[in-house]
């Protein structure tokens, strides 16, 4: 713009130059020709009273050059030349036919006799007589030398004065503008506190303050943009649900971590289409579906077998078109697992109810038939003992129901040691039934924090269990100990073991591995153990093999503050 500028006034002063200088010529010609015409004209009226035959004519000069005269009569023939005596009929001449006519006359024209420009006065004598004197107009000096170095010092002075001033309008107008494009480029780079110093309120001032104006709209804008970003980025990195925008080509414009997550996507997907990011074909065909179709669940084999529900909505840009849909998406396979357990569970509580109300009411009745007391005893024992396991079976499920609503147990600080001594004297005589030998290993005399009562459950579940589930003659070895930091509880018998597509799920309510095992128990205790163990904060693991034994392992932190030794 500088250059610009610079070249478009340089142009402009010379053009102006070019011009005047011109017209200054062109005036200054005609002057000089006035000037000839009017010496001409007197040189006629001294020429016309002398005898120009005889007479010096070398007198007669104009600016040093010598003046030629022509006599001619009215026929148009030449008398008298001092030039030259080979003359033509100058009948025609313009400057000649106005003499004779109006007493004088003027021309500057051509002469073909001497071939070249002339400038012409003709004087009328007489009816008969006109004199002409004429100069050449190439010897009429319009510049003279002495002028010309001035005219040339003027030309170079205007010229520099001209520069100069250029150079500093281009200051005056493009400093400012040079500012203002520097605090743009801040801005641009996201510098939005910069601003256009204004010099002056003329309009390049103005435009500054207009600019400033504009920058801080641009800046309140920008902030509230980034703000509202930085909220919904923030709620899109916290949802617990899939977010994914498509645009009208199917190509991502955005999506969150969770939706990442459940498709396992890969690196940056923005501007990547669906369906080479996720390999499911009910979810691409459910994008492609008609709007009226807005809600779906659909089950997942990649990259794990899950169940997700879907729903979608349109994108309407300010012209209310369409732009894309946005996704969102919910991992509802625990739901659906929940689902699936509460069926389970409700099926299997009315199965395990049915069994023993079907046998007391099936021998209640019978009895009102039987007269044999034997026979009476005997259906009495069978409904004391289903009576007995309906009895459990309530228990059970009530402390389950319990223990699954308590978010916090009583707190209270007791001896593993003590309470598992109990149990041990409690299950003795179920031990020696089936002359199981019970071995207690102590390695731990420290308290531990929580709900003895819970923790008595928990360790007579997991001991009852290994003496239920070991052959006569059997083995239960009890240990307790301390590993970094953790309480560790140990229950192992040489059983008749689990098989290993079992072990995952030997803690679900009423889960039972085989038919022999179906009747020893309500199917709920490893449920409530499992339970406890997550009041306690631990950890339970299970090891075994079929027909080898059993090992169950309940690891709890121990808190430092209270583990007083003995």
């Amino acid at each position: 713009m500088k250059k610009r500028i610079i070249t478009s006034v340089v142009i402009t002063v010379i053009f102006a130059l070019i011009i005047v200088t011109s017209s200054f010529i062109v005036l200054l010609n005609i002057n000089n020709i006035n000037d000839a015409k009017e010496v001409l004209s007197i040189y006629n009226i001294c020429f016309s009273k002398g005898d120009y035959t005889n007479e010096d004519l070398s007198i007669y000069k104009f600016k040093g050059n010598s003046v030629r005269f022509t006599v001619v009569n009215k026929d148009g023939d030449v008398i008298f030349d001092n030039e030259t005596s080979i003359l033509d009929n100058h009948k025609d001449r313009e400057e000649i036919i106005e003499a004779f006519s109006n007493g004088t006359g003027t021309s500057v024209r051509f002469s073909k006799t001497l071939s070249v420009d002339m400038v012409y006065y003709a004087t009328k004598i007489n009816e008969d007589i006109v004199v002409r004197s004429s100069v050449p107009v190439n010897n009429i000096k319009i510049v003279t030398l002495g002028a010309l170095k001035y005219y040339i010092a003027i030309v170079i002075a205007v010229f520099l004065l001209s520069l100069a001033l250029a150079v500093k309008l281009v200051k005056i107008i493009v400093y400012p503008i040079k500012e203002l494009e520097k605090v743009t480029a801040k801005i641009a780079n996201g510098n939005l506190n910069k601003r256009a110093i204004i010099g002056n309120y003329d309009e390049i001032g103005l435009l500054a303050q207009t600019f400033n104006n504009m920058a801080d709209q641009l800046e309140t804008k920008i902030n509230d943009s980034l703000d509202k970003q930085n909220k919904l980025e923030a709620i899109l990195e916290s949802m617990e649900s899939g977010v994914i925008a498509l645009d009208n080509n199917e190509k991502i414009i955005l999506s969150n971590p969770y939706s990442k997550k459940i498709f396992d996507l890969q690196g940056d997907v923005i501007g990547k289409k669906i369906s080479s990011c996720v390999i499911d074909y009910d979810f691409i065909n459910f994008i492609r579906e008609l709007p009226d179709i807005n809600t779906k669940e659909i089950k997942l084999f990649h990259p794990v077998e899950r169940e997700i529900r879907v729903k979608k909505a349109p994108i309407i840009s300010g012209s209310k078109n369409q732009i894309g849909i946005v996704i969102a998406i919910q991992d509802i396979t625990d739901i659906k697992r929940l689902e699936n357990m509460r069926s389970e569970f409700v099926a299997n509580v009315s199965h395990e109810l049915k069994t023993p109300l079907t046998s007391i009411k099936g021998f209640s009745e019978t009895l009102r038939y039987v007269d044999d007391s034997e026979t009476k005893n005997k259906f009495l024992n069978i409904i004391d003992k289903e009576a007995e396991r309906l009895t459990n079976l309530i228990n059970d499920i009530l402390i389950l129901s319990n223990i699954e609503n308590l978010h916090k147990m009583e707190s209270g600080n007791f001896r593993p040691k003590e309470v598992i001594e109990n149990i041990i004297d409690i299950v003795r005589k179920q031990a020696e039934k089936k002359q199981i030998k019970i071995e207690f290993i102590n390695e731990f005399n420290n308290e531990i924090i929580g709900s003895e009562d819970k923790f008595h459950q928990l360790a007579l579940n997991l001991i009852e269990n290994a003496i239920k589930y070991s052959n006569e003659n059997g083995d239960v070895k009890i240990i307790i100990t301390s590993e970094n930091e953790y309480f560790v509880f140990k229950v192992i018998d040489d059983g008749i073991g689990i098989p290993e597509n079992d072990i995952p799920r030997i803690f679900e309510r009423f889960y039972r591995v085989d038919k022999s095992r179906s009747t020893r128990g309500t199917g709920l205790g490893l449920a409530i153990v499992k339970h406890i163990v997550k009041l306690f904060n631990g950890d339970i693991t299970v090891q075994s093999k079929l027909g080898i034994g059993s090992t169950f392992t309940v690891k709890i932190k121990i808190n430092k503050k209270f583990n007083n030794k003995i």
